[in-house]
């Protein structure tokens, strides 16, 4: 039996699939987790999969919860899922009462051998299972460009045993983490037993509407479901500053973000307007920089643009952006460092496949800049 999980990799049988794309982590799995419904399945699509299952409906935020607690046909976990305010599927956990073995499972475990652990925990698993003495929790983490799924494994030997597994399309990865206390909360979050390695953020509820909004706009503003929508960016990212959020370098970014939506919008003075709020938050910013660079530039205010472009590289030397930003700017001031500058763009994003359109335009440009 063929499974497709997460639209990515097909496992069949024990043998693990091969990896598409060679720049992303193992992720094959014979775990099947979503079953017929996929994330950013409208929230009616998820529910009429699950064939009239009973589940229980209660707020999440400004979104809504949908948990289908241990049953007497699956009584094994319970299943958590989210959606947003658009009533789609943004992430959902299960978490296993009396933990899953993987021995089942050999290309999920063929996998976890192949993943670098992000984090390890310690656990008292008499809390959890009929097991006894103290234990370590691997959390593992995998996925692809717009989605991030985890695994929090019991490490027993010869039997890993799964606690928790969750998957989520990136912005809410923060939100709907497996080691979440909401989702286990006999975790010991207070030491990780991973040299080098952070311990997990604590709840952070007092700013969680702030930061499922934030959260909604990234999904919006750079197509987590498959098409951007800047107008729901610049609505979520707005709801995100007025509901407050504790981190500065956060509330920065919540504008930055703001303005790059209204630019998308071609409000170009609203998001110079949020660009430069940022900017002042994190003045020594090479991103934020450059960014309002650009929407000076399409204001016609090439001489402004090209001084923020040259401080975005003093902070950045290697910024890519900014370098073809400059370049363009100079074309009709200064022809010989254009060229320049888009040949060390180039050089710098050489062999990157999201850049390869661009790299042909420039190469273009060169050319004809040097009158070819």
């Amino acid at each position: 039996m063929c499974i497709l999980w997460l639209g990515l990799l097909t496992a069949c049988g024990p043998t693990p699939a091969p990896r598409l794309d060679p720049m992303l982590p193992p992720s094959a799995s014979d775990l099947e987790l979503l079953g017929a419904a996929r994330l950013c399945d409208a929230e009616d699509t998820v529910v009429k999969s699950w064939q009239g299952l009973r589940y229980e409906q209660v707020p999440w935020g400004s979104g809504e919860q949908l948990q289908r607690s241990a049953q007497s046909g699956q009584p094994d976990h319970d299943r958590f899922y989210f959606f947003n305010d658009e009533q789609r599927l943004v992430g959902a956990v299960f978490r296993y009462n009396q933990g899953l073995s993987l021995k089942p499972y050999p290309v999920l475990r063929q996998t976890l051998s192949e993943l670098r652990p992000s984090s390890t925990f310690y656990i008292d698993p008499t809390q959890l299972l009929s097991q006894e003495g103290a234990r370590s929790a691997v959390l593992y983490r995998t996925g692809d460009y717009t989605s991030t799924t985890q695994y929090l494994v019991l490490e027993t030997e010869g039997d890993p045993t799964l606690l928790v597994a969750s998957l989520a399309i990136d912005p809410y990865e923060q939100l709907l983490s497996s080691y979440h206390e909401t989702f286990l909360p006999e975790l010991n979050r207070s030491r990780s037993a991973t040299p080098g390695e952070p311990s997990p953020e604590a709840d952070q509820s007092d700013d969680f509407l702030g930061l499922q909004q934030f959260a909604r706009g990234e999904a919006a503003l750079f197509g987590s479901c498959g098409t951007a929508q800047p107008a729901i960016a610049v609505e979520a990212y707005r709801r995100s500053i007025q509901h407050g959020l504790k981190d500065e370098a956060r509330i920065a970014e919540a504008h930055h973000r703001l303005g790059l939506a209204l630019r998308d919008q071609s409000q170009l003075a609203d998001a110079q307007r949020e660009l430069e709020q940022a900017l002042s938050l994190r003045p020594n910013s090479p991103v934020i920089i450059s960014n309002l660079g650009r929407v000076l530039a399409e204001q016609q205010q090439a001489s402004r643009a090209i001084e923020l472009f040259k401080r975005a590289l003093v902070l950045a030397p290697n910024y890519p952006e900014a370098r073809f930003h400059l370049a363009q700017s100079l074309e009709q001031i200064d022809t010989r460092r254009a060229i320049e500058e888009y040949e060390t763009y180039v050089a710098l994003v050489q062999g990157i496949p999201r850049e390869a359109k661009r790299i042909r335009f420039v190469l273009e440009r060169v050319k004809r800049l040097k009158g070819e």
